[in-house]
């Protein structure tokens, strides 16, 4: 068998570690002065429009036809001691309207709406003590942020208490938030590593290692994502992946490589041929799993939001520089280092010689569990089932601003509207409207009437605003002679500028339910589901609740090719890397029932709300759909991870001992498992630093794949694996001939058994 392409990698190390190492600080350098205004680049879109869907096309038409480009934002009143306290009141009107004032003539504001403007009731608290007025900004190019914190500053009263809310006060919102947490989880995460790696290592030098590769991850990985928004538009979500997956990638690709390292030079190798070794071996395994775990994350490239779009590349990206990092520049580190990166023992971490024998705990463990493997297996597999039984209560909605913390100013504002006002009407349902004819034909108007008329007769509907809405007690007749001579009637002349352009027209659904709720996507699917009037060339369902219903309805129909395309993908890349048929089918079978385990928890957790006092959330009674593929994605990618590792070895000691199964297992469990259980333990910090962030997206994502790997650490590796393996036998390494034959050409299998004496 020829030697691996990793070898002339070990020998450029070996050569020209300085060099390597010079450069590399170089690279470092260059992306990080390259990357530093990335923030600059990011566009404020999330991207999570689903294409061609009904939302998005009205969205669109709402946009090129109408020129309404905007958002609303909630601008909440209420009393402050010594203040106003009655919104009917003149001095609380007079308050209002010196607030207000600044905003008039402010070119960002499309429009602005009050309840005394309006004398809308729906914008008067229950009470009488609170009142909200709703201004729409113009989106631009970054989703009307800007505008949005120059709202925010010209707002002010000595009188009245000012709060800003509605989806874009939540977006900026969450991002304030985003930033700090991300930060804080960093700078967590480090400072625990370094204490972890020091403890796992029992050396200071060694320590450092994990650190300066994940650095360096993590400025490569940013310095990519800048340039991938020169072709492509990059969210702000994406630098989040990037932290969270390269640094926890990063420290764990280099303890396995580390760990080898040293374990070669503890049989009194010398450096060359022990860094040789770890290169056809780690190395080896470490570039299967980068190149698996890109993979599944790249298959969310198949959904067509962009976002996942965003999230497969971000995730691509770290993954590739974590595992290039550690192959490229770990060696050379290695190399300058040699015997010196046993160095630096604290005085109560004596180092201890590493045993590989059949002496060691990890190995009488692997002979409990194969002696009871049937016993084993049926009870892992129960632990998984019923940790997963949750599962079937799962809930798919949106997230809101109940996202964020209770002191979070646009969580405020909403869960006022929720408790004190009768209805909120700042996220109605919109539908866009085209005539065959001009809007102003008898014919045009009768069809509007008329769809007019049955949306406000389905339950829920609480008015519908448009050219129909201008009196309760017009007629059909009113309405055409009203906007035949428009110029003889200012009311219609003002309904028509400012709900249509051309043949195009809107109308605003407002509606009781909670815009977030399944009933508002059941009103949704009822709209679209009536007649349209002959006379309409379209009809188009958009606002929140349609663009959530399309949101899902995309998932629904995407999201099984995703899973199936991940699954296929890992399939065939553990059987290039192993040889075999079976192996894979059950590494994928138990993978999924781990994951079933992880969003049980899951739901238990952020759905149900246990453990949410704890955790410093609130309980969101969904989940959102979002976080379900994201985790998915990475959590399989990295369970493949630690099956890697665990299968390398074993595979590497079944060649070695002719095929002793029982043998095999037990010494690759020994070799490898202290590496998975640090690994474990140390991602696990890197996890867990996110999952401790306030926004509960970031903290379900975080929580979701520190549970995976968990679960997968210590249930799946630790029992069901050795468990399968010893059940399964020889099929653990069968397949076809065809297959082999394949496999065998490929020549992607481990190095000779001999190779160290072949070097020697």
């Amino acid at each position: 068998m020829r030697l691996s392409l990793l070898l002339p990698l070990a020998n450029l190390a070996t050569r020209h570690a300085r060099t390597l190492v010079a450069l590399a600080g170089l690279w470092l350098l260059a992306c990080a002065l390259f990357c530093f205004d990335i923030e600059r680049r990011l566009t404020l879109d999330p991207g999570w429009d689903a294409p061609d869907s009904g939302s998005a096309l009205a969205a669109a038409h709402m946009r090129d036809e109408l020129g309404r480009n905007e958002t609303p934002v909630v601008v909440l009143f209420s009393p402050r001691p010594g203040g106003p306290g009655e919104v009917d009141a003149a001095d609380y009107r007079q308050a209002v309207d010196d607030a207000l004032t600044p905003l008039y003539g402010n070119p960002d504001i499309g429009s602005l709406h009050t309840y005394y403007t309006t004398g809308n009731p729906a914008l008067r608290s229950r009470d009488g003590t609170m009142t909200y007025a709703i201004v729409n900004l113009k989106r631009g190019h970054d989703e009307g942020v800007a505008a949005y914190q120059h709202l925010r500053a010209s707002l002010a009263s000595d009188r009245l208490d000012i709060r800003l809310g509605g989806e874009l006060a939540v977006y900026v919102d969450v991002r304030e938030q985003l930033d700090h947490d991300l930060k804080l989880a960093e700078t967590i995460s480090f400072v625990l590593l370094a204490g972890l790696l020091v403890w796992v290592f029992r050396s200071g030098v060694a320590a450092v290692l994990p650190l300066i590769v994940g650095a360096v991850t993590i400025v490569t990985s940013v310095a990519c994502l800048k340039l991938a928004t020169w072709v492509t538009d990059i969210n702000v979500y994406a630098p989040n992946v990037v932290s969270m997956l390269g640094l926890g990638l990063a420290v764990d690709y280099s303890l396995f490589m580390v760990s080898r390292f040293r374990e070669e030079l503890a049989l009194d190798q010398a450096t060359d041929l022990a860094l040789r070794t770890t290169m056809l071996t780690a190395g080896r395994t470490l570039v299967f799993s980068g190149v698996t775990v890109a993979a599944s994350l790249f298959c969310l490239f198949l959904l067509p939001q962009r976002f996942f779009h965003n999230m497969g590349l971000a995730g691509g990206i770290s993954v590739a520089s974590a595992m290039l990092t550690t192959i490229v520049l770990l060696p050379a580190l290695l190399a300058i280092l040699g015997r010196r990166v046993n160095r630096l023992v604290p005085p109560f971490l004596a180092r201890r010689p590493p045993d590989t024998g059949e002496t060691g705990n990890w190995y009488r463990f692997s002979h409990f569990v194969m002696r009871h493997a049937r016993s084993v297996l049926l009870v892992s597999l129960a632990i998984l089932l019923v940790m997963g039984l949750p599962v079937k209560d799962m809930k798919v909605g949106p997230a809101d601003s109940r996202s964020l913390p209770l002191t979070a100013e646009s969580r405020q504002v909403q869960q006022n509207l929720e408790n004190h006002f009768p209805t909120s009407e700042v996220a109605p349902i919109v539908v866009v409207v085209h005539s065959r004819d001009v809007l102003t034909a008898p014919a045009s108007l009768s069809a509007l009437y008329q769809l007019s008329d049955a949306i406000a007769g389905l339950p829920g509907v609480t008015r519908v605003a448009g050219l129909m809405s201008l009196d309760p007690g017009f007629s059909l007749a009113d309405y055409q002679m009203l906007y035949q001579h428009p110029d003889q009637f200012p009311q219609a002349a003002a309904a028509l500028d400012e709900f249509s352009r051309d043949r195009t027209t809107l109308m605003y659904v407002h509606f009781k339910q909670d815009p977030t709720s399944p009933e508002a996507r059941a009103l949704v699917a009822a709209i679209r589901a009536l007649a349209r009037p002959p006379a309409l060339a379209k009809v188009h369902v958009g606002g929140f609740p349609a663009f959530h219903l399309d949101y899902l309805d995309t998932l629904g129909h995407h999201v099984p090719i995703v899973l199936a395309a991940i699954v296929g993908v890992i399939f065939v890349l553990l059987f290039l890397m192993l040889g075999s048929l079976l192996v894979p089918l059950k590494v994928v079978l138990t993978n999924l029932l781990s994951l079933s385990a992880t969003f049980g928890a899951l739901v238990w957790i952020i759905q149900e709300g246990h453990l949410s006092g704890l955790l410093g959330f609130t309980p969101q009674g969904a989940l959102d759909g979002t976080i379900l593929v994201l985790i998915f994605a990475s959590a399989f990618g990295l369970s493949i991870d630690y099956e890697v590792f665990l299968l390398s070895r074993v595979k590497e000691m079944c060649d070695l001992t002719k095929g002793d199964s029982l043998k095999s297992v037990s010494t690759g469990m020994q070799r490898s498992g202290p590496i998975i259980t640090n690994a474990a333990l140390l991602i696990g910090v890197v996890l867990g630093a996110f999952a401790m962030g306030q926004v509960v997206f970031i903290k379900a994502i975080g929580l979701g794949l520190l549970l995976s790997v968990l679960v997968d650490a210590t249930l799946v590796r630790m029992l069901l694996v050795p468990a399968t393996l010893r059940l399964m036998g020889w099929l653990n390494w069968w397949a076809p001939k065809p297959l082999m034959r394949v496999y065998q050409r490929l020549n992607l299998g481990e190095i000779e058994t001999d190779f160290r004496s072949k070097q020697e």
